[in-house]
């Protein structure tokens, strides 16, 4: 009951995951996802948190995302109810969807990319995928990522067998070339999380510029309030 596009930006050379789900704190099962100048992976539908750092250690020997989903399946004995998708830093994409994986479920893969998703309304959620990714390829990967989240859900989102599933959980994950993360926003527990995420985006992404600087300069740094109160008066001004 989760839908996902995992991705490397070809500019920039940025990792990120965005993921929506049903399930509660569906961020969580992102940890350990992304490593920068390596790759970016995800198991979903029955996750197993161990396949992130396995995957990326194998990314960063060498392996080809092919090798290494090969010896994420011999190293799990319910391989086939899991969905497994990686990119590495060249942009090579692999994904698998298991067997017992719960319908409608499926995945697309594309350069430098790829959508998963399990209990899907229809097939036609994935294509949404990949086609709000696609639609402004020149944006930042997270603004492309987002986009993706938008047009799955709007296509008809996730299912259950009584009906409609709401996404009550989503995760929007960036990693450029340090050791932390550029993005990482979450929702969790609540139904729409997904514009609850856009509203959150929003707000924190003209601020992402001046944290850093600030982390970086203290000293010659405006105090937040009054960087919050310029970007106010901008935005009115704009508006």
């Amino acid at each position: 009951m989760t839908f996902s596009v995992i991705a490397r930006c070809p500019r920039s050379g940025r990792f990120g995951i965005g993921s929506a789900s049903y399930t509660m704190a569906i961020g969580a099962h992102c940890d350990g996802a992304v490593r920068p100048n390596v790759g970016v992976t995800v198991t979903q539908s029955a996750p197993l948190l161990r396949n992130n750092r396995l995957a990326l250690n194998l990314l960063a020997q060498g392996f080809t995302p092919q090798q290494a989903l090969r010896v994420l399946a011999e190293n799990d004995a319910h391989y086939d109810y899991r969905q497994i998708a990686i990119v590495d830093r060249e942009g090579a994409a692999v994904a698998h969807t298991g067997t017992h994986v719960r319908q409608a479920c499926g995945q697309r893969v594309g350069g430098g990319f790829v959508a998963v998703g399990s209990m899907l309304a229809n097939d036609k959620v994935l294509d949404a995928l990949v086609a709000g990714f696609e639609s402004q390829s020149r944006a930042d990967l997270e603004d492309r990522l987002l986009n993706a989240l938008e047009a799955g859900r709007d296509a008809g989102g996730l299912k259950g067998s009584k009906g409609p599933l709401p996404e009550r959980s989503v995760a929007l994950l960036v990693w450029g070339k340090h050791d932390y993360s550029d993005i990482d926003l979450r929702v969790d527990l609540q139904d729409g999380a997904i514009a609850a995420l856009r509203r959150m985006y929003v707000d924190y992404k003209p601020t992402a510029e001046y944290y850093e600087e600030r982390a970086r300069h203290p000293r010659n740094a405006i105090p937040a309030m009054e960087f919050a109160d310029m970007l106010k008066n901008k935005q009115k001004a704009m508006s």
